[in-house]
């Protein structure tokens, strides 16, 4: 792995696992080529009636999003090591990191035997760039973003100042991408993010007219920010909200003649 490409990606936090009544977690592995990618998945203990697939910040670890399991007690939830980090093999760059998203994404519907149409993608940080991408590519359910940004390269020179582009090899520049989606956006962030600032989640959401969802956390910073009760109770709002369309929209086409 190129020098610029350890910085950028760094190396994540130790896995943690809580044990929870209403899920039972477990190992997967996914072969794509010479490359394995390692994760873990959340499974409900009672009836799926949904899947949500997570992808973490920069350094830390893929099962941070496991603290919501209690509001997500009928979901599957998919989590994994981007490629080159934890126990995933190979070389992590931007375009990698996209098609591996879009690969545990299929396996997730599959191994589930659940439509997109009721997965949830969710991305957090640098996490949030892949997944802009990923839900433009596929019609998921929704789409969680927590402190997204506009640009990597905007995050980068509003804490360093000038930063030339070329030296920046995975650019994430998530803004271009945006239009693509067409599903309802969850957007969590926190007022005292100085890693992320605001007013790039801002930027990212000028170029976007789709149904949007924002929660500012006050006095939130960038760590530390899944802490929050208020967050959670955002997040469950949001999938029940996506639930419960769900559920009126499959009852509406029962009824029609």
């Amino acid at each position: 792995m190129s020098l610029r490409r350890k910085l950028l990606y760094g190396k994540p936090k130790a896995p943690l696992l809580p044990v929870v009544e209403h899920h039972q977690i477990r190992d997967f592995s996914i072969q794509i080529g010479t490359v394995t990618l390692h994760g873990w998945l959340a499974w409900p203990k009672s009836e799926t009636s949904g899947a949500i697939l997570y992808f973490n910040g920069r350094r830390e670890s893929p099962t941070t999003i496991f603290r919501f399991l209690g509001v997500m007690r009928h979901q599957a939830v998919a989590v994994f090591n981007y490629r080159g980090l934890g126990q995933s093999s190979g070389e992590p760059s931007e375009k990698m990191l996209v098609s591996d998203g879009l690969h545990v994404l299929d396996w997730l519907s599959a191994e589930t035997q659940l439509p997109l149409s009721s997965i949830v993608i969710v991305g957090r940080s640098l996490g949030s760039g892949i997944a802009v991408q990923v839900c433009a590519m596929r019609e998921t359910a929704g789409l969680i973003l927590i402190s997204p940004f506009d640009s990597l390269i905007n995050v980068i020179r509003q804490r360093l100042g000038f930063f030339p582009d070329f030296l920046l090899q995975d650019k994430f520049n998530s803004v271009q991408y945006i239009q693509r989606i067409n599903c309802k956006i969850l957007s969590i962030t926190g007022s005292c993010d100085t890693t992320i600032p605001t007013e790039l989640t801002d930027v990212l959401f000028q170029r976007w007219d789709g149904e949007l969802t924002k929660h500012v956390v006050p006095q939130g910073q960038h760590r530390g920010l899944l802490r929050y009760p208020c967050v959670e109770n955002a997040v469950a709002l949001f999938l029940n909200r996506l639930i419960d369309e769900q559920l009126a929209a499959q009852n509406s086409r029962k009824i029609s003649p």
